[in-house]
């Protein structure tokens, strides 16, 4: 979580939703007035006279979050104070106050690099915009999520806070926030983020809803991509990306996308017919109905560009599996 403070006049308004033992603390939800979802997600809080919008992107294919913060109106001097609460660890597991956890970190260009534990990445937190960024370590304990209480899975955990940054802006200004595993440079960010909500899919009709639902589940990791089982915790299964990649891919007419798609396939199919190390992230490919369902994603392939080009391209892999079959 980035929590959002607007202070002005030494009033401070927390912007943030937090819940602990069932109480909700902050309440920053009473200052939404306004959400849209296309292109992006969009935020607009209303704090007196300070209009702030907020807006959030996922970098496409990077592990990356940019927020781009626009003061949209302000009477007087307004500066905004962001804390950020970090976790590091698996979408699996919750995480608790613990002496092992490093508090140490690294200037970087308008922000600061840090990393909790040993083998993680470097978080880099960074804004477009000089900032000052005030060292606070505290651990916030007792955070509690409802939807896993729901369902029956541990809800609760306690997240580390080193410090809070803070930004003085002025009415009509914007800036961006990025919080990833890379560096940025501050001149960047603001046409990276343009250029990113650019490409955006439109999400105007049901169509195109559904084409952006589908896009959420290719996973790219290096050079290789997959197909999530389910999001966000489910691994590639062998079978699930077989019966749904034609549907997610030639259903609209990206064809490029299936044979990305099928270039990580393939030579997960390779390995396992010919024993050899595997280090590809392509599970449950031992299943007895798995290669069937890989011959008859070819063919779904074939019925798009013909026959000859699948064979072309395929026909080798295809010979392979019925030789193994």
């Amino acid at each position: 979580s980035l929590d959002e403070t607007i202070v002005q006049h030494d009033q401070s308004f927390n912007l943030a939703l937090h819940r602990y033992d069932g109480v909700y603390e902050p309440r920053g939800h009473k200052y939404i007035t306004d959400f849209e979802y296309t292109p992006t997600p969009t935020i607009t809080y209303r704090v007196g006279g300070v209009i702030l919008k907020k807006e959030l992107l996922w970098i496409h294919k990077r592990t990356q979050l940019m927020i781009r913060y626009t003061l949209v109106d302000a009477h007087s001097a307004t500066t905004l104070r962001f804390r950020p609460f970090l976790a590091f660890r698996s979408v699996r597991a919750f995480t608790h106050e613990n002496t092992a956890a490093n508090r140490d970190y690294q200037a970087v260009t308008n922000g600061i690099k840090t990393c909790m534990y040993a083998g993680y990445p470097d978080l880099y937190m960074q804004f477009s915009k000089k900032n000052e960024f005030i060292y606070q370590p505290d651990w916030y304990r007792g955070m509690e999520y409802p939807k896993e209480q729901e369902r029956g899975y541990h809800f609760n955990e306690d997240l580390y806070v080193p410090g809070y940054f803070e930004v003085k802006m002025k009415a009509g200004e914007s800036i961006v926030f990025s919080g990833g595993v890379t560096p940025m440079t501050s001149r960047t960010m603001k046409a990276a983020f343009e250029h990113e909500e650019e490409i955006r899919d439109p999400r105007d009709n049901f169509m195109h809803c559904m084409q952006c639902a589908g896009n959420q589940f290719f996973n790219v990791q290096g050079q290789h991509t997959y197909i999530l089982a389910g999001y966000p915790w489910f691994k590639c299964r062998a079978r699930d990306m077989f019966i749904s990649l034609p549907g997610l891919t030639l259903a609209i007419d990206e064809k490029a996308k299936f044979e990305e798609m099928m270039t990580t396939a393939s030579k997960a199919i390779r390995n396992f017919i010919n024993d050899e190390p595997d280090n590809l992230k392509v599970y449950e490919m031992e299943h007895p109905d798995v290669l069937l369902w890989a011959v008859w994603c070819i063919q779904q392939y074939a019925k798009m560009v013909s026959r000859e080009k699948c064979i072309e391209k395929y026909g080798s892999l295809l010979v392979k599996i019925m030789e193994y079959i």
